[in-house]
């Protein structure tokens, strides 16, 4: 009886044996320009007066915020390859 169950079981195993990896190219998907060129940096006032250091932070903070914005996109497209 083993032997029988045995001789339906077989075909069930080999069936898996016949199947292969086919491997599908990826397109390319570039990362733009936009979010890779580089981040004006806000020039120092001469004389550095209170108020000009008050534009300064602004403009760095602005920067930073821009910097960020680009990272968080890229890390987008990078999900996106990923999946």
């Amino acid at each position: 009886m083993i032997a029988l169950a045995s001789l339906f079981l077989w075909p069930l195993l080999t069936g898996c044996g016949t199947m292969r990896t086919v491997y599908v190219q990826a397109p390319h998907i570039p990362i733009p320009e936009s979010l890779t060129e580089e981040t004006p940096q806000p020039e120092i006032p001469k004389p550095l007066t209170w108020g000009g250091s008050l534009v300064l932070n602004v403009e760095t903070l602005a920067a930073l915020a821009q910097c960020n914005a680009d990272k968080r996109a890229i890390r987008g497209i990078e999900e996106k390859k990923a999946q």
